[in-house]
Formats: structure tokens, sequence, C-alpha cells
């Protein structure tokens, strides 16, 4: 019965210490502005087309589209032109 007292305590703080790191993780996130992701964006594709990467500057292109556009609302980087093969 002891066993049994100790064990369910461990479990209990365990799920406990993975609750309070639960809702600690979206604090330490910060909203990004889509002037901010294109930016991002922006910088990944220059530095794939720089080292004469085009398929992963195709790949990050597509991606980076689609990413900017589920999390701003449709929204495009017009800054942000399309890589050429």
């Amino acid at each position: 019965m002891v066993v049994e007292i100790f064990f369910e305590m461990r479990l209990a703080l365990l799920f406990s210490a993975a609750g309070l790191l639960a809702l600690a993780a979206p604090l330490g996130a910060q909203a990004m502005s889509l002037d901010e992701a294109c930016g991002k964006f922006a910088g990944k594709l220059s530095a794939a087309q720089a080292a004469g990467d085009t398929q992963k500057a195709q790949k990050i292109y597509q991606q980076g589209s689609a990413r900017i556009a589920s999390r701003f609302n449709g929204a495009s980087c017009p800054n942000v032109k399309p890589p050429t093969p």
C-alpha cells in the first residue's frame, strides 16, 4: 500500500511538471509580424540562391509561400519573387 501511494504521488508530480511545461511553452514564443516573416523567408531563399541550389530554392519558395499564406490569412510577400530555374 505504501508503494502504491508513493507511485501515485510520483506520477501526479510528473504530470504536474509536464502540465507546467506545456503552459510555459507558449509564453516564450513571440508572435511574428508579416514583415518579419517575409524578411526571414527572403533571407532563406536568398541563401539558397546564392549557394546555387536551385532545387532547395524552389522548395523554400513553395513551402515558405504556403506557410505565409496559412499563418497570415492568405497574405503573400510581394518583395519575395519566385526563384528562376
